[in-house]
């Protein structure tokens, strides 16, 4: 039980961390998207062009891959993932598809909320592929 909360809370803490690390690599390296990122933190007004957008949204995703696996590794339960990935996926529906769904582009608000469940799964697959293949093999020789 410790380990499952242990895995959440740990996946939380990667998921909010991931995608601003990955920002500010890209901000370092792209000087237009430090000015565009530096608009939305100060004033709160999107301007990114759709190129820096898509590279948000590649940015969400594999920050909610990272998620899934490190709360995989910690809990090494399934139920541990489901309710992260569900954590994940109502903060960012009621977010998106609702408080910023007009602040944001329609395609941008969709791009992150349908692939985070997805991803925070996969992620926790990742976590322990050998795994799953093992309990098919134990389940298939039981029978």
């Amino acid at each position: 039980m410790v380990r499952n909360v242990l895995g959440v809370v740990v996946g939380v803490v990667v998921w909010m961390m991931g995608f601003f690390v990955l920002a500010l690599v890209l901000a370092q390296l792209w000087p237009d998207y430090a000015i565009h990122g530096r608009q939305w933190t100060q004033q709160g007004v999107f301007t990114f062009t759709p190129l820096m957008a898509c590279c948000n949204l590649v940015f969400w995703v594999l920050a909610e891959i990272g998620t899934g696996w490190a709360a995989g590794k910690i809990a090494k339960r399934h139920e541990a993932l489901w309710v992260l990935a569900g954590l994940v996926g109502i903060y960012l529906a009621g977010l998106h598809l609702v408080f910023y769904w007009p602040r944001f582009p329609w395609w941008y608000n969709l791009g992150v909320v349908i692939p985070a469940v997805p991803a925070v799964l996969l992620g926790g697959k990742l976590a322990h592929p050998l795994h799953a293949v093992g309990q098919r093999a134990a389940i298939a020789s039981a029978k």
